[in-house]
């Protein structure tokens, strides 16, 4: 039975988080007779774009920091590693403003590129995926993702967090491919399956809710949640929400697949009580009854049913960040604002993912606002 783990953890204040993270990791490993002492860790944060860690796009440093404290204290060796989409303009931008460049020179981690050191070919059945090469260098994968909504997949946290262990233009380029959101969770669950994590710890002392996983609001929830298994960690943090996990498109992909029974009891919480931890109200992504209606209705209405990103042109500074990561070719600069082609869009929302200003929402046809 997998173990699922709460701890309270109100603020980010270094002792508390400290605390809250080495019991919750020590808890998951009590059981186990296992020497770490030499032993290599990836710590795979979330580093979704290079903003502040208030903006609560990203995990957290303190997190992080707490994590790489638990394992250097046991002697291992850590690294701090992702693959975002801002590591277009340079991995260390992305560093610097998540705040992980200083807290591994603080505490000894080095930052691992997973954009450099090429990457390995892995295959889920008929599909083949390229996932970094700088994995095989460690020994365990540990996973800190940021407890978010997010206007494809309704929610992003442990599972989604490995898709971030695909290097370079390929993760935009597969969203073209795969726009609507079963179709993208089948790639998603066939990543985490390949970058399985030993460890997933959540960092839900904020998180996003609305339009995230980038464009919504901070929402203080108070915890972190961890667990050896991943799927079984994103049903928990679903329920504690208020979401039916079998509506999170890649918790429902992963129960398809067996990774997870829906059974009454099938999970063991331990830690802090659910009851204190359950949220009220949380406001999920505005566009995510569109995704409710049945495939066949939505190809019936055709072109008159779609949700595509709009963008904000008060709030665009023009950056170019949206430009730049859609696949589709679909965004262009003009008059330094973005503009978004409506016939060449595919609806796979990643330019509302990459801008750092929140000028891009999802907005529904008025068919689709009518049906849902």
């Amino acid at each position: 039975m997998p173990i699922v783990v709460l701890k309270k953890c109100r603020s980010y204040d270094a002792g508390e988080v400290r605390q809250a993270v080495h019991e919750s990791l020590s808890s998951l490993l009590e059981e186990e007779d296992l020497p770490l002492a030499g032993k290599q860790i990836l710590l795979k944060p979330n580093l979704a774009a290079a903003r502040r860690p208030e903006r609560c796009v990203t995990t957290h440093p303190e997190v992080v920091g707490a994590a790489i404290d638990f394992f250097k204290e046991r002697g291992c060796s850590v690294g701090v590693g992702d693959s975002p989409a801002g590591a277009l303009r340079g991995v260390r931008r992305v560093w610097e403003n998540t705040g992980m460049l200083g807290v591994c020179e603080a505490k000894g981690a080095r930052l691992v590129n997973l954009e450099a050191g090429g990457w390995v070919e892995r295959s889920v059945g008929s599909r083949t995926y390229r996932v970094s090469r700088a994995l095989l260098d460690f020994d365990h994968v540990v996973s800190l993702p940021k407890l978010k909504t997010h206007v494809l997949t309704l929610i992003t946290a442990a599972v989604k967090n490995m898709y971030g262990c695909m290097p370079g233009f390929g993760k935009s380029e597969l969203h073209l491919a795969n726009p609507k959101p079963p179709a993208m969770s089948r790639v998603l669950v066939d990543v985490f399956c390949l970058a399985k994590p030993w460890i997933s710890l959540v960092d839900a002392v904020e998180a996003m809710e609305g339009n995230g996983p980038s464009s919504g609001q901070v929402r203080r929830l108070g915890f972190v949640a961890a667990s050896r298994d991943a799927v079984a960690l994103d049903v928990k943090l679903a329920d504690l929400l208020g979401i039916d996990p079998l509506k999170v498109p890649t918790t429902r992909e992963a129960h398809r697949r067996g990774l997870w029974k829906d059974v009454p009891g099938s999970i063991k919480v331990t830690g802090a009580s659910e009851v204190d931890l359950r949220v009220r109200d949380f406001k999920v992504p505005a566009n995510w009854h569109f995704y409710l209606i049945p495939d066949r209705l939505a190809r019936l209405a055709g072109k008159w049913f779609w949700v595509k990103p709009l963008v904000v042109y008060d709030k665009c500074t023009g950056c170019g960040e949206c430009e730049g990561i859609c696949a589709a070719s679909a965004v262009s600069m003009e008059d330094g604002k973005a503009k978004v082609s409506r016939e060449e869009c595919v609806s796979c929302l990643c330019c509302i993912e990459a801008c750092p200003a929140g000028a891009m929402e999802p907005r529904m046809s008025a068919l689709a606002r009518l049906l849902t």
